[in-house]
């Protein structure tokens, strides 16, 4: 089954990690799947860390609803400080994830889930250098390129984006043939 047509709500702020946002635009678009960009303010333009990216934020975490998104995804560079600091953003974060939408983060975007306080007896994988504070929330920490606990997709870093993204696009498949 594919995952054509799933609303995928790509979360960003100035300062992100390109290549992990070109690499998961890429994979997810060749399932089918639609990504926005959600941001602090819609139209907002987001540089990333190098200064070489620009995009522009398509939704702003105040227009954001669970129901409008089948997942939401938190990736690295700056943006897992600029949202554990955005009371609008941990509210649409936490919103899909009590929803029973999928949350997926990777490399250190792993530590908004810290700040959601939903990681007591999780299963989770993360940059390894944010292990401790992980496993101080309650998780249990895996040095694997991605786990899945529930709704929850981890991935551990760069290097595991590909793995990470199909397991994501594996989530959605599997919450499709169970819905239907």
């Amino acid at each position: 089954m594919s995952i054509s047509g799933k609303e995928i709500a790509l979360i960003l702020s100035d300062h992100f990690d390109a290549a992990e946002l070109d690499g998961l635009r890429a994979c997810l678009s060749r399932a089918g799947a639609l990504i926005s960009i959600v941001g602090d303010k819609a139209d907002q333009t987001l540089t990333d860390w190098n200064k070489q990216v620009q995009i522009s934020v398509g939704v702003s975490y105040e227009e954001a609803h669970s129901y409008n998104f089948d997942a939401v995804i938190i990736s690295d560079g700056y943006t897992p400080d600029d949202i554990r600091a955005s009371s609008s953003a941990l509210s649409f974060i936490r919103d899909m994830y009590d929803s029973g939408k999928i949350v997926g983060a990777i490399h250190h975007g792993v530590q908004v889930l810290i700040s959601l306080d939903i990681l007591k007896n999780k299963n989770v994988t993360g940059w390894p250098s944010i292990r401790i504070d992980l496993e101080n929330a309650g998780a249990t920490y895996y040095d694997e390129p991605v786990v899945i606990d529930g709704n929850l997709v981890t991935g551990r870093g760069p290097s595991d984006l590909e793995a990470f993204c199909d397991a994501i696009i594996d989530e959605l498949r599997r919450l499709s043939e169970y819905a239907a």
